[in-house]
């Protein structure tokens, strides 16, 4: 799959299963983390909503839980950390004909920046990654 953002060609691995390893591993943490804690203001939102059902039903264990995964996901909204964008990130495999060779969080948050300035939306990050999450091959 490729698609062009401004002047960069994207082209994507054809499924999760075939990541390599290492960026397969590093898109489960993010895939993981967005699902668990997220990193906008919507989820802050939603996990706020669930602290309140917790402590109105006397679930203190966890209302704790979540006020912790709560604090994370201010954490991930202040130092502008989305990890859906960079479990897309790591979908990438050529930019412009070139391999991707580092898929450490700084390399792909820059990366990600460049492509948000040439013109990456929201949609294109959520559609894209349901798109090839859809041709996993089931084990």
């Amino acid at each position: 799959m490729t698609t062009q953002i401004g002047k960069f060609k994207i082209e994507f691995w054809d499924s999760i299963d075939s990541l390599p390893y290492d960026q397969f591993t590093a898109f489960n943490k993010y895939v993981m983390l967005d699902a668990e804690l997220g990193s906008t203001v919507m989820d802050f939102d939603q996990k706020t909503t669930k602290i309140h059902r917790f402590l109105a039903s006397g679930m203190i264990k966890e209302g704790r839980q979540a006020l912790m995964n709560l604090r994370n996901v201010v954490h991930n909204i202040l130092t502008e950390t989305n990890t859906r964008g960079l479990a897309f990130a790591c979908l990438i495999k050529k930019v412009n004909g070139k391999n991707l060779e580092s898929y450490d969080s700084d390399h792909l948050k820059e990366l990600l920046s460049k492509l948000s300035k040439a013109g990456l939306s929201g949609a294109i990050v959520y559609d894209t990654t349901a798109e090839l999450k859809k041709n996993l091959k089931p084990n």
